[in-house]
């Protein structure tokens, strides 16, 4: 597959992981996560919906793919599209996970670089409640998914938000979001940003870009909170 030319972009400030110290400190993380949330609940949620349309030669496009962990989760389909604003994420996964069905490739959820209905499916991995547009990232959402094509996002629960702020540490916090140091399971990031959509708001923009939501299953409780959303559909 082509990839269309990808250049720096305006939204690159917006996330905190194209700074590489920031995305080492995420790829530490997530390859130390093992036996948690991800192998448990996530990718069995993740390959069901995959199963659920795959004919084999199945596109599936990944919206901030970080280090590629996805890709080798992901069971049976065709070609695996990683896409990923931050340079040093994007070369750990090729350095994990090369392979001739998988492509990694810098870009972000705003301006993804690939031509218009060119993949199956799509997945997005708690990147969602990372994004200041949701508007713009649903209609590139769309544009790029094939009619008939399912999504699966997973993005933070905004009916938990106070379960949320008390994995930062001293954040500060405005009306649109919070950012500061965050604790996730095997060691902190210095750095990470969080907006406050309600769940409603997600769904509606996503259907409003003729994305048909068709499941919504919360996951990981934590003192009676869920902390996330998993949000299924098909583009219309």
């Amino acid at each position: 597959m082509n990839f269309m030319k990808s250049s720096p972009s305006k939204y690159d400030k917006e996330n905190p992981f194209t700074e590489p110290t920031i995305a080492e400190q995420w790829a530490r993380s997530i390859e130390g996560e093992r036996g948690l949330w991800r192998d448990q609940i996530l990718y069995p949620a993740m390959n069901s919906w995959l199963n659920a349309f795959n004919h084999g030669d199945t596109v599936v496009l990944d919206i901030g793919s970080g280090q590629g962990r996805s890709s080798v989760e992901l069971n049976g389909y065709g070609k695996y599209i990683g896409i990923e604003p931050s340079k040093f994420l994007t070369n750990r996964a090729k350095e994990l996970y090369s392979s001739e069905n998988r492509s990694f490739v810098v870009g972000n959820a705003y301006e993804i670089p690939l031509v218009d209905e060119s993949v199956h499916g799509a997945i997005s991995i708690n990147v969602w409640f990372h994004l200041a547009d949701l508007n713009k990232a649903s209609q590139e959402l769309s544009r790029v998914l094939k009619t008939g094509g399912a999504f699966f996002i997973n993005t933070a629960d905004n009916d938990s938000l106070e379960t949320w702020k008390s994995f930062y540490v001293n954040p500060e916090i405005d009306d649109k979001k919070m950012q500061g140091e965050v604790k996730v399971p095997i060691n902190n990031v210095a750095l990470n940003t969080f907006y406050f959509q309600p769940n409603e708001e997600v769904i509606r923009t996503l259907e409003r870009n003729g994305l048909k939501v068709t499941k919504v299953t919360k996951s990981l409780e934590v003192d009676g909170h869920t902390l996330f959303v998993m949000i299924e559909g098909i583009k219309i």
